[in-house]
């Protein structure tokens, strides 16, 4: 059993990260969710419908977050960079 250079294993490991990436998006997906449901409906009970403020709440605070990990990611790539050289 070769595992160098095996197109089959090679397909399966590029599947098998496609799948954890896939897995990862999900859960900051449902986080992102939770936390700004937490923040901007605080009840469990969702509203019969969204009311401006609270739709302009919930985009504020997603892009809030996704400005944020944004940001951390590049902190850390800057890092990282920074202790390869």
């Amino acid at each position: 059993f070769k595992m160098e250079g095996d197109p089959q294993l090679a397909r399966f490991l590029q599947a098998l990260q496609t799948e954890t990436q896939r897995q990862k998006f999900t859960e900051q997906v449902h986080t992102l969710t939770s936390r700004c449901w937490e923040v901007c409906i605080g009840d469990s009970r969702p509203p019969s419908k969204l009311d401006g403020k609270t739709s302009t709440c919930m985009q504020n605070c997603v892009n809030r977050m996704i400005d944020a990990s944004n940001f951390m990611v590049e902190h850390l790539q800057k890092m990282e960079k920074g202790l390869g050289q």
